[in-house]
């Protein structure tokens, strides 16, 4: 399974949460942008269908870029990580049909959560053995 990575150019939180990203999956599996025009042409091309989108929205421009073209996202795996928790934008960024939604102050734990599990239920390859047992909650894994 391969990923599709949007976060704007110098966001921290966008360097933590590729990090999570890379901990999961392959680098050769992902793909990194950088620049909301790069990733638009991208997602006019043709794209495989075993594909986790990851969105860390830096704005409220971004997000209304992302939502003029949702239609190229229909149906697709997306995480979508957005800038506050403002109604507004929690309104506009279900217009993508995320399938799991949280905000930049994130540690991203939740994210490397469900992106192993989408990973994990396409049975295309295992998770990362850096995924461990958390020892003070049984049966609990966490990124060590």
């Amino acid at each position: 399974m391969n990923v599709i990575f949007y976060s704007a150019p110098g966001a921290l939180q966008g360097e933590k949460l590729q990090r999570v990203i890379e901990i999961l999956i392959p680098k050769s599996k992902v793909e990194t942008f950088r620049s909301m025009p790069a990733l638009l042409q991208r997602l006019h091309q043709p794209l495989p269908e075993a594909v986790v989108f990851v969105f860390l929205v830096s704005g409220r421009e971004e997000l209304l870029d992302l939502v003029e073209h949702r239609e190229w996202l229909r149906d697709r795996r997306l995480i979508l990580v957005l800038p506050d928790d403002d109604a507004e934008t929690i309104s506009r960024g279900h217009a993508l049909r995320p399938r799991f939604v949280t905000y930049a102050e994130s540690d991203f734990i939740d994210i490397s959560a469900v992106l192993g599990k989408m990973l994990s239920g396409g049975g295309l390859y295992s998770l990362s053995p850096v995924l461990a047992t958390r020892p003070d909650i049984p049966g609990e894994r966490s990124i060590l």
